[in-house]
Protein backbone atom coordinates (compact mmCIF):
# COMPACT_ATOMS: atom_id res chain seq x y z
CA UNK A 1 0.00 0.00 0.00
CA UNK A 2 2.70 2.51 0.97
CA UNK A 3 4.75 1.33 -2.01
CA UNK A 4 1.99 2.59 -4.30
CA UNK A 5 2.03 5.94 -2.48
CA UNK A 6 5.80 6.10 -2.91
CA UNK A 7 5.28 5.45 -6.62
CA UNK A 8 2.85 8.38 -6.73
CA UNK A 9 5.45 10.71 -5.18
CA UNK A 10 8.11 9.49 -7.62
CA UNK A 11 5.77 10.18 -10.54
CA UNK A 12 5.07 13.60 -9.06
CA UNK A 13 8.79 14.35 -9.16
CA UNK A 14 9.05 13.22 -12.77
CA UNK A 15 5.95 15.04 -14.05
CA UNK A 16 6.84 18.19 -12.09
CA UNK A 17 3.66 18.17 -9.97
CA UNK A 18 5.70 18.78 -6.82
CA UNK A 19 7.48 21.73 -8.45
CA UNK A 20 4.17 23.25 -9.59
CA UNK A 21 2.69 22.59 -6.16
CA UNK A 22 5.67 24.27 -4.49
CA UNK A 23 5.36 27.35 -6.71
CA UNK A 24 1.60 27.66 -6.34
CA UNK A 25 1.66 26.78 -2.67
CA UNK A 26 4.40 29.30 -1.90
CA UNK A 27 2.48 32.09 -3.62
CA UNK A 28 -0.69 31.09 -1.79
CA UNK A 29 1.12 30.89 1.55
CA UNK A 30 2.63 34.34 0.92
CA UNK A 31 -0.83 35.86 0.47
CA UNK A 32 -2.04 33.87 3.47
CA UNK A 33 0.72 35.44 5.58
CA UNK A 34 0.25 38.95 4.16
CA UNK A 35 -3.47 38.96 4.87
CA UNK A 36 -2.97 37.10 8.16
CA UNK A 37 -5.32 34.28 7.06
CA UNK A 38 -8.35 36.60 7.02
CA UNK A 39 -10.97 34.87 4.90
CA UNK A 40 -8.63 32.05 3.98
CA UNK A 41 -10.71 29.40 5.73
CA UNK A 42 -12.95 29.47 2.66
CA UNK A 43 -9.90 29.29 0.42
CA UNK A 44 -8.72 26.13 2.21
CA UNK A 45 -12.17 24.62 1.73
CA UNK A 46 -12.11 25.49 -1.98
CA UNK A 47 -8.66 23.94 -2.40
CA UNK A 48 -9.78 20.72 -0.69
CA UNK A 49 -12.97 20.70 -2.80
CA UNK A 50 -10.89 21.13 -5.97
CA UNK A 51 -8.64 18.27 -4.86
CA UNK A 52 -11.69 16.07 -4.17
CA UNK A 53 -13.16 16.84 -7.59
CA UNK A 54 -9.87 16.08 -9.39
CA UNK A 55 -9.38 12.83 -7.46
CA UNK A 56 -12.96 11.75 -8.20
CA UNK A 57 -12.71 12.63 -11.92
CA UNK A 58 -9.40 10.81 -12.25
CA UNK A 59 -10.78 7.76 -10.44
CA UNK A 60 -13.96 7.54 -12.53
CA UNK A 61 -12.16 7.99 -15.85
CA UNK A 62 -9.33 5.68 -14.74
CA UNK A 63 -11.85 2.92 -13.96
CA UNK A 64 -13.43 3.46 -17.39
CA UNK A 65 -10.04 3.16 -19.12
CA UNK A 66 -9.17 0.02 -17.15
CA UNK A 67 -12.50 -1.63 -17.96
CA UNK A 68 -12.24 -0.69 -21.64
CA UNK A 69 -8.80 -2.33 -21.78
CA UNK A 70 -9.79 -5.40 -19.71
CA UNK A 71 -7.34 -4.39 -16.96
CA UNK A 72 -9.84 -3.64 -14.22
CA UNK A 73 -9.63 -5.71 -11.06
CA UNK A 74 -11.47 -4.92 -7.87
CA UNK A 75 -8.21 -5.13 -5.92
CA UNK A 76 -6.71 -2.41 -8.14
CA UNK A 77 -9.82 -0.27 -7.62
CA UNK A 78 -9.62 -0.83 -3.87
CA UNK A 79 -5.94 0.16 -3.88
CA UNK A 80 -6.84 3.36 -5.74
CA UNK A 81 -9.48 4.23 -3.14
CA UNK A 82 -6.99 3.60 -0.32
CA UNK A 83 -4.32 5.65 -2.13
CA UNK A 84 -6.75 8.52 -2.60
CA UNK A 85 -7.73 8.34 1.07
CA UNK A 86 -4.05 8.55 1.98
CA UNK A 87 -3.72 11.64 -0.23
CA UNK A 88 -6.41 13.37 1.83
CA UNK A 89 -4.79 12.17 5.07
CA UNK A 90 -1.44 13.62 3.93
CA UNK A 91 -3.02 16.97 3.02
CA UNK A 92 -4.82 17.03 6.39
CA UNK A 93 -1.58 16.26 8.23
CA UNK A 94 0.12 19.05 6.25
CA UNK A 95 -2.52 21.49 7.48
CA UNK A 96 -1.96 20.27 11.06
CA UNK A 97 1.81 20.73 10.68
CA UNK A 98 1.20 24.26 9.37
CA UNK A 99 -0.82 25.01 12.50
CA UNK A 100 1.79 23.51 14.82
CA UNK A 101 4.76 25.17 13.09
CA UNK A 102 3.04 28.49 12.47
CA UNK A 103 3.79 28.32 8.75
CA UNK A 104 0.38 29.62 7.66
CA UNK A 105 -0.70 27.32 4.86
CA UNK A 106 2.64 26.62 3.21
CA UNK A 107 2.90 22.84 3.66
CA UNK A 108 -0.83 22.35 3.08
CA UNK A 109 -0.85 24.44 -0.10
CA UNK A 110 2.29 22.86 -1.57
CA UNK A 111 1.01 19.31 -1.11
CA UNK A 112 -2.62 20.06 -2.01
CA UNK A 113 -1.68 21.79 -5.27
CA UNK A 114 0.88 19.10 -6.09
CA UNK A 115 -1.80 16.41 -5.74
CA UNK A 116 -4.28 18.53 -7.74
CA UNK A 117 -1.77 18.90 -10.59
CA UNK A 118 -0.83 15.24 -10.46
CA UNK A 119 -4.44 14.06 -10.61
CA UNK A 120 -5.25 16.58 -13.34
CA UNK A 121 -2.39 15.20 -15.45
CA UNK A 122 -3.55 11.63 -14.86
CA UNK A 123 -7.14 12.61 -15.68
CA UNK A 124 -6.07 14.26 -18.94
CA UNK A 125 -3.95 11.29 -19.95
CA UNK A 126 -6.85 8.93 -19.19
CA UNK A 127 -9.12 11.04 -21.42
CA UNK A 128 -6.60 10.71 -24.22
CA UNK A 129 -6.27 6.94 -23.79
CA UNK A 130 -10.07 6.67 -23.91
CA UNK A 131 -9.97 8.43 -27.27
CA UNK A 132 -11.76 11.52 -25.99
CA UNK A 133 -8.94 13.84 -27.05
CA UNK A 134 -11.16 15.07 -29.91
CA UNK A 135 -13.32 16.84 -27.31
CA UNK A 136 -10.44 18.73 -25.66
CA UNK A 137 -7.73 21.18 -26.78
CA UNK A 138 -4.82 19.36 -28.45
CA UNK A 139 -2.16 21.52 -26.74
CA UNK A 140 -3.29 20.00 -23.45
CA UNK A 141 -2.30 16.54 -24.64
CA UNK A 142 1.09 17.68 -25.91
CA UNK A 143 1.81 18.93 -22.39
CA UNK A 144 0.80 15.52 -21.02
CA UNK A 145 2.86 13.47 -23.48
CA UNK A 146 4.96 11.59 -20.90
CA UNK A 147 1.90 10.78 -18.77
CA UNK A 148 0.02 9.61 -21.87
CA UNK A 149 2.89 7.29 -22.84
CA UNK A 150 2.89 5.84 -19.31
CA UNK A 151 -0.88 5.22 -19.45
CA UNK A 152 -0.70 3.62 -22.88
CA UNK A 153 2.11 1.34 -21.67
CA UNK A 154 0.11 0.51 -18.53
CA UNK A 155 -3.00 -0.48 -20.45
CA UNK A 156 -1.37 -2.18 -23.44
CA UNK A 157 1.19 -4.19 -21.47
CA UNK A 158 -0.14 -7.74 -21.36
CA UNK A 159 1.90 -8.72 -18.29
CA UNK A 160 -0.37 -8.08 -15.31
CA UNK A 161 1.37 -6.86 -12.18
Amino acid sequence: MFGKLTDVFQKMLINKSLVLGALTGTVGAFFDAVFEAKGFEKMHAYIVALLAIMVALDYVVGVRVAKKNDKYKSSVGNDAVIRDGLIFAIVTMAWIFDQLLGTGALIFAVLAFAFIYHNAQSFGANLYVLGWDKYFPMWLFRILESEIKAKIKKYTDRGDK
